[in-house]
């Protein structure tokens, strides 16, 4: 029978528990190292989706922003194998390997032929010609399965495939699951900024336009930002889902879920803290060119000017980016017309890294600027004139940059001190045929039902009658999983087990009142500080044979 469960895979509500738990229990690197790729992915998008839609410069650089969100996509998804692995890793007790440079190459290229075809086939296949749990699944096996000492994309492709079509009806649910729950994570996202304005004016006092009109707010770049905070609270637990998936499936042939099960009972050195990988992308915005935009007015003022001369400036300053945001779109003449399309984008291309380079020498000078105090001045005119909170925004992304580069150094000089450090030799032993009772990961499932019998009966020749209780205790649970009752499960606590057998065993309230009686006298002995006692035990070994007759 536990062969033909293993067949069927497990069920939608316990793979998500699982992934749920494994996610919880994660370390902190392996979420930073998804959040790493996500965050940046998201806030561009957003930039993108607002610039598109209302800049009236948006044509002027299209290709350009369109190349920098194919950056960012890109690197997200290498961010989310790497998330994957760690996790892998975690499920098999493994260290998480160090990745080399031609290593993370071969993942990035394997990724950078596949998954954007997601972009295409996942939204067509809402169509109900095709299935879409199959196609979804398929792109979320492509980033679990991920493996960087192969960087065949042929390969890859057939093992996502042949696992998105194991267990659909384990799929469909989990899917249908997580769509209901996403849908709430929306909607409480959206409540939530929707009343922010609302408690920043009560606690507060600040008035907005969005106090004024709480309906102003709700545009395509709201509803687009509350997707993408969606996005980044369901996503890992997604991947997590089709993580385990992938490694339930493989071990259909390799065997791989047992030799996991077996980990706890060999011995082992204190193990590596695992090395994950972590590079620093960071797009951000350069300072505006406005800030010698006072300078032509203040020329014109100070000292005698020739009309022609004034008419050139003003109509300078008034064309620049912070008075024209608001102007309508006009349709701009198309100068490369006979050109063809890679001869427009590779020019793009080239204009964008010569703007780049003259912004970051403007940068470079404003930042020497503000290091003196004689430019207060023009600070202060900045903040008179509206535009103080530019100056604020500088200075957050000066410091955003300060810790980007602080902790890319940290991980240079982590990787070279792990690098020369000589492998630690791993000593085993045999495996144990008899757990220790003491440990509280010990589960019911490591020893049937006449082993915890017999281990609870020795205990209690020998006097140990609170160890001889808990193996009382794992014999009723390993009974109860044998008859479906139950189902054992690392994550689950006592009480998780009296409600799944209020579920299952309704029909036999004898077996709920005896188990109930047991539960509190083991919890009492164990937890507590109630003494157990030789009549305590026999009175708990009673209550067990009524267990196995109950029914």
């Amino acid at each position: 029978m536990k062969r033909a469960r293993r067949q069927q895979g497990k069920g939608a509500f316990d793979l998500i528990e699982e992934a749920t738990h494994l996610l919880r229990t994660a370390p902190a690197a392996t979420l930073a190292v998804y959040y790493l790729g996500a965050f940046p992915f998201a806030l561009g998008f957003l930039y993108f989706w607002a610039d598109m839609s209302r800049s009236p410069f948006a044509s002027q650089h299209l290709a350009e922003a369109t190349f920098g969100m194919a950056v960012l996509f890109f690197w997200m998804k290498f961010c989310q194998v790497l998330f994957a692995r760690s996790l892998r890793a975690q499920i098999t007790g493994e260290n998480f390997p160090c990745l080399n440079f031609r290593q993370c190459a071969r993942i990035f290229l394997t990724q950078t032929i596949l998954q954007p075809l997601g972009l295409f086939l996942i939204p067509f296949a809402a169509v109900p010609l095709i299935p879409f749990p199959w196609v979804y699944a398929f792109f979320q096996n492509v980033t679990a399965l991920a493996n960087c000492d192969s960087g065949e994309a042929a390969k890859l492709f057939k093992k996502s495939w042949k696992q998105a079509t194991l267990w659909p009806a384990q799929n469909n649910i989990v899917l249908a699951i997580l769509s209901a729950f996403a849908l709430c994570v929306f909607l409480n996202w959206a409540t939530v900024c929707l009343l922010l304005p609302q408690l920043a004016k009560i606690l507060f006092g600040v008035s907005s336009i969005f106090t004024e009109s709480p309906y102003s707010a709700l545009n395509t770049t709201f509803f687009t930002g509350m997707a993408a905070l969606t996005y980044l609270c369901v996503d890992p637990i997604l991947k997590t889902i089709y993580v385990l998936r992938c490694f339930y499936g493989e071990s259909l042939q390799s065997g791989e879920d047992l030799k996991a099960e077996l980990k706890p009972f060999t011995i082992s050195a204190h193990k590596l803290a695992a090395t994950v990988i972590i590079f620093s992308a960071l797009f951000c915005a350069l300072p505006s060119k406005a800030a010698d935009s006072n300078a032509p007015i203040a020329a014109a003022v100070n000292s005698q000017i020739a009309p022609p001369d004034l008419d050139h400036a003003i109509n300078q300053t008034i064309h620049e980016r912070k008075f024209t945001w608001r102007m309508p779109r006009e349709k701009i003449a198309d100068d490369g017309a006979n050109d063809g399309i890679f001869t427009r984008f590779f020019n793009n291309i080239g204009k964008m890294t010569r703007e780049w380079a003259h912004d970051i020498a403007q940068w470079l000078d404003a930042l020497i600027k503000k290091l003196f105090p004689h430019q207060r001045t023009v600070s202060a005119s900045h903040e008179n004139s509206g535009y103080g909170w530019i100056t604020s925004l500088q200075v957050l992304l000066y410091g955003l940059v300060a810790v980007a580069i602080s902790a890319l150094a940290i991980f240079l000089l982590r990787l070279w001190v792990n690098r020369r450090k000589s492998p630690v030799a791993v000593a085993s032993v045999a495996i144990q045929p008899v757990p220790d009772i003491t440990d509280e990961n010990v589960r019911a499932d490591q020893l049937p039902e006449d082993g915890w019998t017999k281990l609870a009966r020795e205990l209690l020749e020998r006097g140990e009658f609170r160890l001889a209780m808990r193996a009382f205790y794992l014999a009723s649970l390993s009974h109860l999983a044998a008859r479906n009752l139950i189902s054992i499960a690392r994550f689950k606590s006592n009480r998780d087990y009296e409600r799944e057998l209020r579920r299952r065993a309704h029909s036999f309230p004898n077996l709920l009142n005896i188990f109930g009686d047991n539960l509190f006298s083991f919890e009492r002995s164990w937890y507590g500080t109630h003494v157990a006692s030789r009549e305590l035990v026999n009175e708990f070994s009673a209550n067990v044979e009524k267990i196995k007759s109950a029914g």
